[in-house]
């Protein structure tokens, strides 16, 4: 599992979102404007669609789902969300990112339960999902550290989230946090060798 937790492959560029816009838009969607809504979507699709594929193969191909599917489904849980203050872009990509991956574990979770003889009712998001038990209690092992790191030490939490799972990179995440980069890389590298204790067994 170690070795699952390794820093993206390669740094992309910062999300390509006007600020202003995407600030007014989303203002207006949280307020009820469906046009607004339509118009946020549209803007950040091929942003969150990125980050989608980057959560399923996060999941190591236990879960074969559709990234335009996940994409939409973590739109409806965040739109469907209250009392939400969202700072920034990169705190909404956050947001969301956060979402897919919880979509994702709770697929895992129904679909080991199912391999196990659960009576559950199958979704859009797993009516292709492979029989991989292996690949699924790795995900979910991952999932169950983070928690517990997040009630440990909720920063290191913080920088995998948005790290590992969000894609963000560290350059992105110092500026949100109003830190320099070598701090952040160095949150990383502790959050990455404590998931590592909380994921072998007894950890």
């Amino acid at each position: 599992s170690g070795d699952r937790l390794q820093a993206p492959a390669g740094h992309r560029c910062a999300v390509s979102v006007d600020p202003a816009s995407f600030t007014t838009l989303l203002q207006a969607a949280q307020a009820g404007d469906s046009g607004a809504e339509g118009r946020l979507y549209a803007q950040v699709y091929a942003e969150l669609k990125r980050i989608a594929r980057s959560q399923i193969r996060r999941v190591g191909g236990a879960l074969t789902v559709h990234p335009s599917t996940l994409v939409h489904e973590a739109y409806l849980k965040f739109v469907g969300g209250a009392g939400r203050e969202l700072v920034s872009s990169q705190h909404f990509f956050n947001v969301l990112a956060q979402a897919m991956r919880q979509i994702l574990i709770d697929v895992a979770k129904s679909r080991r339960t199912e391999k196990h003889g659960g009576d559950l009712v199958r979704t859009d998001l797993d009516d292709e999902i492979p029989l991989d038990a292996a690949a699924l209690d790795e995900a979910l092992a991952i999932d169950d550290a983070l928690t517990r790191l997040k009630a440990l030490d909720p920063e290191l939490a913080q920088v995998v989230e948005w790290h590992f799972f969000a894609g963000r990179s560290f350059v992105e995440i110092a500026a949100s946090l109003g830190l320099n980069e070598r701090t952040v890389r160095r949150r990383w590298e502790a959050a990455r060798a404590c998931l590592a204790t909380l994921i072998r067994p007894g950890g």
